[in-house]
């Protein structure tokens, strides 16, 4: 089996956030229809001139696998969602429309359409020559008239306001605005040597009240086109007065020919849907369904839905599948799922519904079929951003296909994550990771940073990550230790399920239960020198850990919740805490789980010097959180520092922003864990303003 692994001791440069960022960002692969090529955008960041730049790559998998330009990374160049119709023909969106690049061909990219408005999620299908898309559009459903009632709007409209009459207000980083996602179709045809629409596009959702792709996330993989091209599958969340306390969401079918209402498959359901596909046949339709309602968190069941029928597939498996992929004779299914720290590819027969692993290491994503013996994906680790390989189904026999950053991430420390197991509340198996940092020398002490995950329901993988990446610790002479305790996912539903009305309970016992285990377990960590940091339930639980121990040196809390009462009133997706805490703050009940578990109850017990990081368009978590953290810190005296980012959301996403958020964050743990800083030095060193130029 191929592994990405680096062997750190050989490595000499650390990975800074500088290089991190600056290494390129691949998509998922999309295979041509013969098998032969595989063609991938990539976006890098350009610390000097401050911009991104996205293009594409082809890879000849056919022919040793060389990688090579297929569009040139120029100045201001963004081309994604790149697809093919046929061998020779490479579709892709560039300024919101579509282009098409011949391959092998000097030849520049032509425009294939010009909408009224930008698209995106764009799939095509060979069998009827057909594009589908979505765009945002006003109740008349068309492209046109959302240009012209932008236009008016723009010319005539002198106030900003926005006026609600129901709930969603705003959603994750934007208000909810008037236009919705349609799903629209196109015919495209040959034009001399050209492609060229056939036709007007029809909307497929039109005067449905329906909505596809979901915000926030939602993108292509909310639709998939049947093989003959004559239907379309599609999610939609409901859309009546109570969407913002439920997760129901349903899946539908509609003809591509239009003029016909789409078709429910799964009424009954109340909990959440996704990733509905076709058969490679076309006899049936798989779809991944939560069964709990208002609870994002709950079990992907596998469906399987043909002749008017619905099965789950694998009902007991206690694992939560994502990206589901028929082979070519409707026998197996290929998904992704969370194991222990994984995300490995899963061979499930759907006659038999046996279950088995076909890559178990790191983390995989993007499954296509090159034929029925070899899975085409991408593969990422703690160590390695990600790149192409396939495996052998039968053999299990793995091929890399790129080497997309060796150049970049030569000589450059990234330790290996050494896995950790220990018992957690009530003896619970927990599982997390440990890496060791740069110039590792075991007769010496290093300072540990202790990191947190948020959701609270997600964990910890053998992943990369630009927004938590535990290397870039490790890189500044950090030991870095990662656990995944009550709450996480990819341990069964059991584990999962735990931390519902017990925020503040198990999964705090774990992970000081898991310090223990580290600290006793390895001599090199100096026990006086602890920084704990954490974003989202993260950040939550670094401002618990401030009212229940004074056993770390500094905090650092990214987004985190302070008052879980009066986040409740300032949240939008409102199921989520009347899940965690049994039901509305009002609620007697309820009530006493939202006070039992609230941070702001035990800011008397405060004393960790603390940075607090906030940012303007966090709709989840609004800003006031991070303030009134600020604010207790300060009114105490306690040693803290309020960073706020008025342009980002629930991530820090913007490059220099990133850069920006490393420094404070790394000088900040860097200060409050120097051996050489005595209690009082400390104190000062709280005090002082940390200098960026």
């Amino acid at each position: 089996m191929v592994s990405i692994s680096v062997a750190a001791t050989q490595a000499s440069k650390p990975l800074t956030p500088e290089l991190m960022l600056t290494l390129a960002r691949p998509s998922t692969a999309s295979l041509s229809p013969n098998g032969r090529l595989a063609v991938f955008s990539a976006s890098r960041y350009y610390v000097d001139t401050n911009k991104s730049i996205r293009n594409l790559h082809l890879v000849n998998l056919a022919d040793n696998n060389s990688l090579s330009d297929l569009t040139p990374q120029n100045p201001d160049t963004a081309h994604d969602n790149a697809f093919w119709l046929d061998d020779d023909h490479v579709a892709f969106l560039s300024k919101g429309q579509i282009h098409v690049k011949t391959v092998g061909s000097e030849s520049e990219p032509y425009a294939l359409t010009e909408f009224p408005v930008e698209i995106g999620n764009v799939k095509f299908n060979k069998a009827a020559n057909l594009v589908a898309f979505t765009a945002a559009v006003y109740a008349d459903g068309t492209l046109e008239g959302a240009k012209k009632k932008d236009e008016y709007t723009k010319a005539t409209k002198k106030d900003t306001a926005l006026a609600f009459d129901t709930l969603m207000v705003r959603h994750w980083d934007e208000f909810i605005q008037e236009k919705k996602n349609n799903i629209f179709v196109v015919k495209i045809k040959h034009d001399g040597d050209k492609f060229a629409v056939d036709g007007e596009a029809t909307n497929l959702l039109l005067n449905t009240g329906l909505e596809s792709p979901i915000i926030p996330f939602g993108d292509q993989g909310d639709y998939d086109i049947s093989p003959d091209g004559q239907e379309i599958v599609f999610i939609s969340k409901i859309n009546t007065r109570d969407n913002a306390w439920q997760t129901t969401c349903h899946v539908y079918t509609v003809p591509t020919a239009g003029g016909v209402a789409p078709k429910v498959i799964n009424p009954e359901s109340v909990g959440a849907a996704s990733h509905p596909v076709y058969s490679a046949t076309g006899k049936s339709i798989a779809y991944l369904q939560m069964l709990k309602p208002q609870y994002e968190a709950d079990r992907n069941r596998i469906v399987v839905y043909s002749n008017g029928k619905s099965r789950f597939v694998a009902e007991n498996w206690d694992r939560s599948p994502s990206n589901v992929l028929f082979d070519s004779k409707d026998e197996n299914i290929y998904v992704t799922a969370e194991d222990q720290g994984r995300v490995k590819i899963f061979q499930i027969n759907l006659q038999t519904e046996s279950i088995e692993a076909i890559v178990s290491k790191h983390s995989q994503s993007g499954l296509s079929l090159i034929d029925d013996n070899t899975l085409l994906y991408s593969t990422a680790s703690l160590s390695t951003p990600n790149d192409i390989f396939t495996v052998d189904i039968k053999t299990k026999e793995i091929q890399r296909r790129t080497q997309i950053h060796a150049e970049s991430l030569e000589d450059v420390y990234r330790a290996d994550a050494e896995d950790v197991w220990f018992k957690g509340d009530h003896g619970k198996d927990i599982h997390g990771f440990l890496l060791k940092p740069i110039g590792f020398d075991s007769s010496k002490k290093y300072p540990l940073a202790f990191i947190v995950h948020g959701g609270p329901q997600s964990a910890f993988n053998d992943n990369w990550s630009t927004r938590w990446n535990p290397n870039v610790f490790a890189s500044t002479g950090f030991v870095v230790v990662f656990l995944n305790p009550t709450g996480s996912t990819g341990y069964g539903q059991e584990l999962t399920d735990a931390i519902n009305n017990n925020w503040g309970g198990s999964p705090y016992i774990d992970l000081m239960k898991g310090l223990d285990h580290v600290l006793e377990n390895h001599a090199y960590i100096d026990q006086n020198n602890i920084a704990a940091l954490g974003a989202s339930y993260g950040g939550y639980m670094m401002n618990w850990i401030n009212g229940h121990t004074d056993r770390f040196n500094c905090l650092v809390n990214h987004d985190g919740i302070f008052d879980t009462k009066n986040g409740y009133y300032a949240t939008e997706e409102l199921y989520f805490p009347e899940h965690e805490y049994g039901g509305v703050p009002w609620d007697p009940k309820a009530k006493e789980n939202y006070e039992r578990w609230n941070p702001a109850s035990f800011v008397e017990n405060w004393k960790t010097p603390t940075l607090v990081i906030h940012s303007d368009k966090d709709y989840r978590l609004p800003v006031t959180e991070g303030l009134s953290t600020f604010t207790v810190l300060q009114r105490k005296g306690i040693p803290s520092r309020f960073v706020y980012f008025p342009d980002e959301n629930h991530w820090v996403l913007k490059a220099a922003n990133s850069l920006r958020w490393h420094a404070e964050v790394i000088a900040w743990i860097q200060k409050w864990t120097a051996k050489t800083n005595t209690e009082e030095e400390k104190l000062v060193l709280g005090t002082e303003q940390i200098r960026f130029h």
